[in-house]
C-alpha cells in the first residue's frame, strides 16, 4: 500500500523532482527552511497554509483544507 492509501489521504500532492515548486514557493535550505514543507495553494495560486520542517502532518493538513474550502 502507497503512503497516501495508509495515511487516507485523497488530495492531490507533488513530489517537485525538478525543483520547479521549490524555486517558485522558496522551499528548501537556500531558503532559509528544510524540507519536508507542506503548502496548500488555493486556485489562484495564494498560498493559503504553510508549515516547515515537520513530518506527519497529514491529519492537520485535511483540517485546514476543510478549513478553508468553508470560507
Amino acid at each position: 500500500m502507497t503512503y497516501r492509501g495508509q495515511k487516507g489521504i485523497s488530495f492531490p500532492f507533488v513530489l517537485d523532482d525538478k525543483s520547479q515548486l521549490f524555486n517558485l514557493y522558496q522551499v528548501g535550505a537556500s531558503y532559509g527552511n528544510i524540507p519536508p514543507t507542506y503548502i496548500i495553494v488555493d486556485t489562484t495560486g495564494i498560498v493559503r497554509y504553510r508549515i516547515n520542517d515537520t513530518f506527519d502532518k497529514v491529519e492537520e493538513m485535511k483540517g485546514k483544507i476543510r478549513e478553508l474550502l468553508g470560507q
